[in-house]
């Protein structure tokens, strides 16, 4: 019985020991490799990697540089997760979390403002011609030139200053409906890059946690006694060199009390 500390400690140890786990310190917000669990999510990050890079050229090419200065940020992170996983995948899942919602938050708010403005306004979301009269008043004498002027003889026409007259804004076009649509594009990538984020971070939460539980039970095992096979043992010092032992069988559920007291002697 001499052994049964040791062979209980070794039974603990080995007990629900996870057959994949992630090495100690091993969280979100690490640097090392990636575990496979991990790992596994690295095709997404290039998938992400192609639709931010189509959307910021897209961007760029209307004039929307203010509309893609998100997505830059977005593609920077996911492509630094993508292409160097050994180093960032870990440490970066994080960023790409916390960026991804506050990229999705001013998304919303910039459809908002578009949808609540009154011109263009909602229903001209994807018109490429909206014109619209607006009223001014001439400062100055301002010579216009008629479209049937060759018709009617004359080619221009002097209106006077301080005369009403009605001028045709036009807001829509070829490169408005781009930007909308970049816009929406950009926010449906924008949500799912939060979700794979957050997948991943609750992966490796999961796997970090899995990791440390046997050690926290090798930590709280000597609080309590060793525990094995059904059997419990304790120790009290009894002096130098000396050790007592008690053991008794019964369910591993109801404790027990070590040795306490004087001895008693039996006579026949």
């Amino acid at each position: 019985q001499a052994d049964q500390p040791t062979n209980s400690l070794n039974h603990l140890a080995n007990a629900s020991r996870p057959d994949k786990m992630l090495p100690l310190g091993m969280g979100p917000g690490t640097m090392g490799p990636p575990p496979p669990e991990i790992l596994r999510y690295k095709n997404f990050l290039y998938l992400l990697v192609v639709g931010y890079t189509a959307v910021v050229v897209t961007a760029l090419s209307v004039g929307a540089a203010n509309s893609a200065l998100n997505y830059v940020f977005m593609l920077v992170a996911a492509a630094s997760m993508a292409a160097r996983a050994d180093q960032c995948m870990m440490s970066c899942i994080m960023v790409l979390l916390m960026l991804g919602i506050i990229s999705v938050f001013f998304d919303f708010v910039n459809i908002i403002s578009i949808l609540a403005s009154p011109y263009p306004g909602a229903k001209n979301f994807f018109s490429t011609d909206c014109p619209k009269p607006v009223p001014a008043i001439l400062r100055a004498n301002t010579t216009i030139y008629l479209k049937d002027g060759l018709v009617n003889g004359t080619a221009a026409y002097i209106v006077p200053a301080r005369t009403k007259v009605d001028i045709e804004e036009r807001a829509c076009n070829a490169a408005w409906v781009v930007r909308n649509v970049i816009i929406l594009i950009g926010t449906l990538l924008d949500i799912v890059a939060s979700r794979l984020a957050f997948r991943m971070f609750k992966t490796s939460m999961e796997l970090s946690q899995e990791a440390q539980g046997p050690l926290q039970q090798l930590m709280a095992a000597p609080q309590g006694g060793f525990q094995g096979d059904n059997r419990r043992s304790t120790w009290d010092g009894a002096g130098p060199g000396q050790t007592q032992m008690q053991q008794a069988p019964g369910p591993r559920s109801q404790g027990f009390q070590p040795f306490q007291g004087s001895g008693q002697t039996l006579s026949a």
